[in-house]
């Protein structure tokens, strides 16, 4: 489970962000909102947040907190593949500045996996990674697996045969625990993988025809139906969308959409792909109807299915971060949806973290000790003279439990709204 993620030069945030996934002290006789997390060594587990919404102005830094968390699980994934001459794509430093230019990107993340604490960060400009350190934190120490900075290799993990080898020569633009984890699987212990599980990054915002939307939810209906095609047509229905029922199948792609660029040997096997569609309550009986025909709103319930199964159903710890998540959605279902996760289910049965961006407060549109959304996990984005984003917790204001947050909020008490001009001559 993510404990924290953090970083600094990335979009528009000059200076450090921090984005803190450990549950404050704000309400300890509640179970509201929290995920239990036992660690080795340790009597006490971790009181950790099932989720935490970002909410700011346009342009204030929502996203390019969600984006850079998909920037390093991009890097981890894709380091050991790369080529050496490859510049690292997620480079985006601080643009309204000439010295940040000039300056690295850094990016970490502290996390639960296997039961151990550790903590992962790197440095990187648009050719190279100039530092990269993991550490084992334990209750009574912090164990420094490995440091890197430039080609100088030190830490715990230097006295391994295969990790001396892989750190005697490597790529300037690759990543040693990617390479460990590729070459060295039991010195790295999957650790690398627990990290790209945390840091599932999805953009709701990005235009796609309407069967690519559906196109993770089809594949797992079609391959699961007795388990995930089951809990999805009974979420759906909870949803109150008309749906009674679904077919999911596997189809040729059609010839206009193959790529014919591409090399495809005399009798391959033409590509496939998944297609998922819905029957609706009809006056003479279910109808089936094409999934173009669906609502917007539709589209975006389906897609997002498969993150939110594994949030509740799947086997292994994720954490997602989903930009604009309720767009399209009424708000009375999104919070509703949210309020289930957060609130209803029970903490053992949490398998992940939601963290997202939106503009919608209905989820804190009452008491703040009822709300759908504990202070702590409601944090604000908003942009200073310079042009400099900075990332703050409404937790760090002493409010009362009795105060409607979203009323506060609106009434500009924590900031993070936008300051509006006269829209004419």
């Amino acid at each position: 489970m993510l404990i924290e993620f953090y970083g600094r030069n990335f979009g528009c945030f000059r200076d450090e962000f921090r984005l803190s996934m450990l549950a404050a002290d704000i309400d300890p006789d509640s179970e509201r909102g929290i995920v239990e997390v036992k660690v080795n060594g340790d009597d006490e587990p971790l009181r950790l947040l099932r989720c935490a919404a970002i909410y700011g102005p346009n342009a204030s830094g929502k996203s390019t907190v969600l984006r850079a968390a998909s920037a390093l699980g991009f890097l981890l994934s894709s380091s050991a593949d790369q080529q050496s001459d490859e510049p690292l794509g997620p480079f985006e430093p601080f643009l309204l500045e000439g010295s940040s230019l000039r300056d690295p990107v850094k990016l970490g993340i502290r996390a639960v996996i296997h039961g151990g604490v550790f903590e992962y960060q790197i440095e990187f400009d648009q050719t190279q990674y100039l530092t990269e350190n993991l550490s084992e934190i334990t209750p009574v120490d912090r164990l420094i697996l490995f440091e890197r900075r430039g080609e100088d290799v030190t830490g715990a993990w230097s006295s391994n045969e295969r990790f001396e080898l892989i750190s005697g020569s490597f790529r300037p633009n690759a990543l040693l625990l990617s390479l460990a984890d590729r070459l060295a699987p039991k010195l790295a212990q999957g650790i690398a993988v627990g990290f790209r599980r945390l840091l599932g990054y999805y953009d709701t915002t990005w235009p796609m025809p309407s069967r690519y939307s559906a196109r993770l939810a089809a594949h797992r209906a079609c391959k699961d139906k007795t388990g995930f095609g089951r809990w999805m047509l009974g979420w759906i229905k909870d949803a109150d969308l008309g749906v009674v029922g679904y077919d999911a199948q596997e189809l040729p792609v059609p010839s206009e959409d193959v790529d014919k660029s591409s090399d495809q040997p005399p009798g391959a096997r033409r590509p496939t792909e998944f297609e998922l569609t819905f029957l609706h309550a009809g006056s003479r009986g279910p109808v089936q109807l094409p999934y173009s025909r669906e609502s917007m709103g539709t589209h975006k319930l389906v897609a997002l299915t498969p993150y939110i199964h594994d949030l509740v159903r799947g086997g292994q710890g994720r954490t997602y971060f989903i930009d604009e998540i309720g767009a399209s959605l009424h708000p009375h279902l999104f919070e509703g949806l949210l309020r289930h996760f957060n609130c209803e289910i029970e903490p053992e049965s949490v398998r992940g973290q939601l963290i997202f961006a939106t503009h919608e407060t209905a989820m804190l549109d009452t008491e703040a000790k009822n709300a759908t959304l504990r202070r702590d996990q409601v944090y604000f984005t908003e942009k200073d003279v310079t042009g400099g984003s900075r990332l703050y917790s409404l937790a760090e204001f002493k409010e009362r439990n009795n105060l409607n947050l979203r009323r506060r909020y609106l009434q500009g008490r924590y900031g993070a709204l936008p300051s509006l001009g006269q829209f004419g001559d």
